[in-house]
């Protein structure tokens, strides 16, 4: 996530861009430990989107799962989305063997109400969605074949989550598919498959890209 947030929590790294390299510490940004006890199932939000709140979005979010009976970690976890200025509350969980996967939830955004936090088993998570194609991407002969063909088309959140293999040493690769188009009711020109590589301890280690088609 773009955003950093608060100090006491574990740092969450954030994926290096080329394929195969490991994610450096310079790219790291705390997020704290998330596991399973951050779902939060939602209660009536309608009272936070109406335009008669004198409550801004964010507080109210919070407010309510306060009031709702919301378990600590939920409310921790949608704190540190607010935070990073993505107000939104952890909504379904997924194991994926020693990792996770966790819906997110974005009530108040217009288009795309949901996104996707890979979680690690040290608790650090990374936002499969954030920045899915970077500068060293964009680089590559195929995006550059495909940006030739598709210029218009962008990447279009959240990432389909497609599964998960085993790796030689123990660990495993886990894929996700976005799809490529250049407007929300357009048809796909294309989908970005992207592998992020956990150890045999659950560390998500590194991210590339395997298709642009």
């Amino acid at each position: 996530m773009p955003t950093r947030f608060s100090r006491h929590l574990a740092g969450c790294a954030i994926l290096a861009v080329s394929a195969l390299t490991t994610m450096q510490a310079a790219h790291a940004q705390p997020t704290g430990p998330i596991d399973a006890r951050a779902v939060w199932q939602e209660r009536s939000l309608s009272a936070c989107r109406s335009e008669q709140s004198q409550t801004a979005p964010d507080v109210c979010l919070l407010r309510t799962m306060q009031r709702s009976g919301a378990r600590p970690q939920a409310i921790a976890a949608a704190n540190m989305l607010v935070k990073a200025n993505k107000a939104g509350f952890i909504s379904a969980w997924r194991p994926l063997g020693k990792a996770a996967l966790a819906t997110v939830t974005y009530p108040f955004r217009a288009n795309t109400n949901e996104g996707s936090l890979l979680i690690g088993s040290d608790g650090a998570a990374i936002d499969v969605d954030e920045d899915s194609v970077r500068e060293e991407d964009r680089a590559t002969l195929a995006w550059r074949a495909f940006a030739a063909a598709h210029p218009d088309a962008v990447p279009f959140a959240p990432a389909d989550f497609i599964g998960s293999t085993t790796t030689a040493d123990g660990g495993q690769s886990v894929l996700f598919s976005t799809p490529l188009k250049s407007c929300h009711a357009c048809a796909d020109d294309g989908a970005l498959l992207v592998a992020y590589t956990i150890d045999k301890t659950g560390i998500v280690r590194e991210r590339k890209i395997l298709t642009i088609k």
